[in-house]
């Protein structure tokens, strides 16, 4: 239950920062509707993420294309802005947020995401709470 764990983690650290967060139960497999992990949203920065939560102990964080593609559907249909949450443990990293356009596209099986590009290109809670339109410039 480590990954409930996390999702429960980070739904408090959404809290601390200003969002009403909710941890949507059934989500992934569990259900054949796209179903993010986490709903999150703050009326006062005019922000609402569905959220998918994806940990690793490896330097390089693998994501299915139905993963990716249920998390798009979704927030398309909600109207909400799509977002992964990632933590790479055991490296001293905290949350990161990114979209899901900024991960690479493999060839085949789905998308990866290097620590490296995730420090460069990820978004921090500060940042993302700063940032409105959850933008990196």
């Amino acid at each position: 239950m480590r990954g409930t764990d996390d999702e429960r983690s980070l739904v408090r650290l959404l809290w601390r920062h200003g969002f009403a967060a909710l941890r949507a139960p059934a989500s992934g497999g569990a259900t054949r509707m796209p179903r993010p992990d986490i709903l999150a949203g703050s009326d006062r920065l005019g922000l609402q993420l569905a959220i998918e939560v994806k940990t690793t102990r490896n330097h390089i964080l693998y994501v299915s294309v139905r993963s990716v593609e249920q998390l798009l559907a979704f927030a398309q249909r909600f109207g909400c802005q799509p977002m992964l949450a990632v933590k790479f443990k055991g490296r001293r990293q905290s949350w990161r947020f990114i979209r899901p356009d900024e991960l690479e596209r493999l060839p085949s099986w789905g998308y990866r995401l290097p620590l490296e590009r995730l420090i460069k290109m990820g978004m921090t809670i500060e940042s993302l709470t700063r940032n409105p339109s959850a933008d990196n410039g």
